[in-house]
C-alpha cells in the first residue's frame, strides 16, 4: 500500500486529489478524496475505462495526455497513476486557464489548433470536464508549449459504441470542441496579449 502525505498533495478538483508519487516523482497518484459527496468518482471510473480502451488500441501517441500507470491502493483509497506533466525546467505544469488569463487566448492559437487535430487524428473523446483550469500548458521550452488534458477524458453519454466508428467520433469531437471553444475560450479574446 502507497502513504500519501501532505507533502505529496498537488491540489484537486470536485471529486478527486492529486498527489506526486511518493517513489517516483514523475508520476502522481489519483484519487477520490473524502467529502467529495460521492462514494466513488464517475470520472475515474470512466477515465480508466477510457485509458484501458487506448491501450486496447495500442495508443503510443501521449502527448497531450498524461501516460496511464494503472491501478493503486492507498492509505486514502483506490487511486490510479498517471505520468506527472512537468515543463522543461522540471517544474510541474500550470493551467492553461493561468495562462489564458495572463496572455489571452490568441497567444495559443497554434498550440489550440495542434490539441484539437490530436483529439482527430487519435479519435480521442473527452467530456465537458475538459475546460482551461483541466488543462495543462506543458513548456517544452520557452517558446515550444504542448496543451495536456489531465481531466475530462472520456465520454458521459450512454451510447458511447458509437465513438467507434470514426466518422462519427470525429463529428462528436467537433461539436464538442465547439462547444468547449464557445464555453471557455470566447471570453479570454478580449484579454491582454
Amino acid at each position: 500500500m502507497i502513504v500519501l502525505k501532505d507533502e505529496n498533495f498537488i491540489g484537486k478538483g470536485n471529486e478527486r486529489a492529486c498527489y506526486v508519487h511518493p517513489e517516483d516523482c514523475n508520476k502522481a497518484i489519483k484519487i477520490t478524496y473524502e467529502n467529495n459527496n460521492r462514494k466513488e468518482s464517475k470520472q475515474t471510473k470512466l477515465e480508466v475505462k477510457y485509458y484501458k480502451e487506448l491501450e486496447k488500441r495500442k495508443m503510443i501517441n501521449f502527448k497531450h495526455l498524461p501516460k496511464y500507470f494503472g491501478e493503486v491502493e492507498t492509505d486514502k483509497g483506490r487511486g490510479f497513476v498517471v505520468e506527472l506533466v512537468r515543463d522543461y525546467n522540471g517544474e510541474v505544469s500550470k493551467t492553461f486557464e493561468f495562462y489564458l488569463k495572463q496572455n489571452g487566448v490568441f497567444k495559443y492559437q497554434k498550440e489550440l489548433e495542434t490539441y484539437k487535430q490530436y483529439f482527430l487524428d487519435n479519435y480521442i473523446i473527452f467530456n465537458y470536464g475538459m475546460m482551461p483550469k483541466n488543462i495543462l500548458l506543458r513548456k517544452n521550452s520557452e517558446t515550444d508549449f504542448d496543451l495536456v488534458l489531465i481531466d475530462g477524458l472520456g465520454d458521459v453519454t450512454y451510447f458511447t459504441f458509437l465513438n467507434k466508428i470514426k466518422y462519427l467520433a470525429i463529428r462528436r469531437i467537433n461539436r464538442r470542441w465547439d462547444k468547449f471553444v464557445k464555453k471557455y475560450l470566447e471570453k479570454y479574446k478580449t484579454s491582454s496579449l
